[in-house]
């Protein structure tokens, strides 16, 4: 009998949950459709999962972790202020263009909670807060460096840079048709007009 890769099979679970909830909408979505869909039976499908919302929140942490990598790196790295910037940015617009689905999701998600009124603001910053605090201290470090603009505020250009990632992210939402090379040559061009040289 062939060995099951456990970790593939969590892997392709997930991806096809996201595949159903932005076809049909995460409310519409129930575990026995995803058990077909990867072909198991729903019985089957809670050893892996005990309901949709956790197949979900494994989801937000294969997506962010790719990002709260490049954070770190970015952090760590002696390279000069710009050019972390432009890595941490090229890592997440890579990260939000291939994970079309999830985006969907996101939105049919947070839009069905703010219609019920209980939208989870503290479970959304907190996914959205290491991003923003990874560009405000490469904007100061960039600024006492005098790599970056002398007196650019790090907090609005944090909030700026990440508000160029909300509306690609909200083009995929609404439309599909989020341009990344269009995405790429605006955060250059808002990257560029922080350096000195």
């Amino acid at each position: 009998m062939p060995r099951i890769d456990h970790a593939a099979r969590r892997r392709r679970i997930v991806a096809e949950s996201l595949r159903l909830f932005a076809k049909f909408g995460y409310a519409k979505v129930n575990f026995g459709m995803v058990a077909g869909a990867c072909g198991l039976k729903r019985t089957m499908l809670y050893n892996y999962f005990r309901d949709k919302r956790a197949i979900f929140n494994e989801a937000i942490d294969l997506v962010t972790s790719g990002v709260a990598s490049a954070c770190e790196a970015a952090k760590a790295s002696d390279e000069p202020a710009a050019a972390r910037l432009r890595r941490v940015c090229a890592e997440v617009f890579s990260v939000l263009s291939e994970n079309r689905d999830y985006i969907c999701v996101i939105a049919d998600v947070l839009t069905n909670y703010r219609r019920r009124g209980t939208v989870p603001v503290e479970r959304v910053r907190a996914h959205t807060e290491g991003l923003v605090r990874t560009f405000r201290a490469i904007v100061s470090e960039g600024v006492a460096r005098g790599e970056l603009r002398p007196g650019a505020d790090s907090a609005l250009t944090a909030d700026l840079l990440y508000s160029q990632f909300e509306a690609f992210a909200l083009r995929i939402a609404v439309t599909g048709g989020a341009d990344l090379a269009s995405a790429a040559a605006a955060m250059e061009e808002l990257v560029s007009s922080l350096s000195v040289s």
